[in-house]
């Protein structure tokens, strides 16, 4: 019984956390962020960029878009990712609700599930607030201690991947290290 309140549980957060992200993408001209500008990235080298005027601690690429694809691919990448966390949702699903499971597999499985439904929130959080600030897309991708973040756009400066470090940080909780921001240019070069 209590298996499956921990499940129902679980789910009304995933559904609080899409209307939260939902609410705060459309209310997008109310969002107030702090920017800060001493933030500092790393430059990733990449064959097609030269980025001379970014912070130093944030990990920072460029992609250059080749078809007119920006749409699917968002849509695709976001697709197979909450694919994927659905599976092991379910996974986990299944050795807390079997009644041969040990406790203590099924603590740790509760406890995975639980990590599991808070990435998934700050992953939201994250592309709603990058969206907010006028960008057209953006995906994140929480994983082992470190978030990656590819957003659509015609171009990103200093201060644009600053006070995007500055909201995933926030969000996470992550050191400036531990962000890779990806930049996924437009073929139109419009935010």
């Amino acid at each position: 019984m209590l298996g499956r309140k921990f499940v129902w549980l679980m789910i009304l957060m995933v559904w609080v956390g899409m209307v939260t992200s939902i609410i705060i993408y459309q209310g997008n001209e109310y969002v107030n962020l702090q920017e800060t500008t001493s933030n500092k990235v790393n430059i990733i080298p990449s064959d097609e960029m030269v980025v001379e005027d970014t912070p130093e601690d944030i990990n920072y690429t460029q992609a250059q878009d080749e078809e007119d694809s920006d749409e699917n691919f968002f849509t695709e990448y976001r697709l197979e990712r909450d694919k994927a966390r659905s599976e092991q949702i379910s996974i986990y699903r299944e050795m807390v609700n079997n009644p041969n499971t040990d406790e203590a597999i099924k603590k740790d499985a509760q406890q995975k599930m639980m990590d599991l439904t808070e990435k998934m929130e700050k992953e939201m959080e994250i592309e709603s607030l990058i969206r907010a600030r006028g960008y057209k897309d953006a995906i994140a991708y929480i994983h082992d201690g470190a978030v990656d973040v590819i957003i659509q756009t015609g171009g990103l400066s200093r201060d644009d991947v600053a006070k995007i470090g500055d909201i995933i940080v926030k969000t996470t909780g992550f050191d400036f290290k531990d962000v890779t921001i990806i930049e996924k240019k437009n073929r139109d070069n419009q935010q």
